[in-house]
């Protein structure tokens, strides 16, 4: 079904490709890239909810000038588009488009959303907003939303000094964070990446108690390391892997991903290791943002994710507002 839909928009807009064989050209040449504009990570995203990768291009006289990430997957039956599993992003520019020919190649990829939602029977549309400003694109369906939201992110502003950043930590992790760097061996996983992840994968599985999601999800996490688009930090007693977290990460954020850590020792601080080592590489690499992830709230949230989110929310330096909306086809 969704190929007959991409062969019949294709046909339709001949401006546009589903082979993203250019798509790296844009994104160098893009200001502001995120995570979730990676091919890498939309893979991962399909993968992980078992949809189908529909992300395209926009072409302009012959040349890559946006680039869209899109999947399509179900749940309960029913459709869903997105670009995360959250909701959809922006699309992409190369930097210096023209602000009259954007906004007429952003009414174009609504008119395609428009179509694939026709064709798929889907209601409802989410969009989100990972920008301080809110983007052209997103007032573009602000006007046709049928219910607005917040959502809030923690963030650490990275292009503060590492001794800056480490006092905004909360004050019961400073020590935590040391006392962890001086008991374990933590690094960032630089060689051997097949058998250090398959350790990570398996202890994963071991503190679940169940595999969670496919096995291409991990082969793609895998991959993105090796293409340096995520790192591994792992932490081990001797040599015994007790602890290890996964980051993706563009030239301008990164963005942590998931973890694991032995159950018996979840009352050490093995995850405060992690969040330090972790912080000092996206700094290396030249990060300007670091995303831990979403701040939970009693009432819409599980014990657990509150838990996590406490944790994350110790070393963050900011809580940043990401608006949510949702658009009825």
């Amino acid at each position: 079904m969704i190929d007959a839909i991409k062969e019949s928009i294709s046909k339709d807009f001949t401006n546009l490709s589903f082979d993203v064989t250019s798509w790296k050209e844009v994104l160098k040449d893009s200001l502001e890239v995120s995570v979730f504009h990676l091919q890498s990570s939309i893979n991962y995203y399909a993968a992980y909810h078992e949809g189908t990768n529909i992300s395209f291009l926009l072409h302009e006289n012959n040349t890559p000038l946006v680039v869209f990430p899109l999947f399509a997957y179900t749940e309960n039956n029913q459709w869903i588009l997105s670009s995360n599993g959250e909701g959809i992003i922006a699309p992409l520019f190369i930097q210096g488009t023209p602000k009259k020919l954007k906004k007429r190649l952003e009414k174009q990829i609504a008119e395609i959303i428009y179509i694939i939602a026709h064709e798929l029977k889907i209601e409802n549309v989410r969009f989100f907003e990972p920008n301080l400003i809110l983007s052209n694109w997103y007032l573009l369906w602000l006007e046709k939303n049928s219910k607005d939201f917040l959502k809030y992110q923690l963030s650490i502003d990275l292009r503060k000094s590492i001794e800056d950043i480490r006092l905004g930590f909360r004050k019961s992790y400073k020590p935590l964070v040391n006392k962890a760097l001086k008991e374990w061996q933590i690094e960032v996983c630089e060689k051997d990446h097949d058998q250090t992840f398959e350790e990570f994968r398996l202890l994963h599985l071991e503190a679940a108690g169940k595999e969670t999601r496919s096995r291409e999800s991990w082969t793609i996490q895998k991959e993105q390391i090796k293409n340096k688009e995520a790192f591994l930090v792992t932490v081990r007693d001797e040599s015994k892997l007790i602890g290890a977290g996964f980051f993706n990460y563009t030239r301008d954020m990164g963005m942590y991903s998931v973890a694991a850590y032995k159950r018996e020792l979840f009352d050490r601080p093995i995850g405060h290791a992690v969040q330090m080592i972790a912080i000092e590489k996206l700094k290396e690499l030249g990060c300007k943002t670091y995303y831990l992830g979403q701040k939970a709230s009693s009432g819409l949230s599980t014990e657990k994710e509150i838990s996590i989110s406490h944790f994350k929310e110790g070393f963050a330096s900011n809580i940043v507002a990401q608006p949510n909306l949702q658009v009825t086809i």
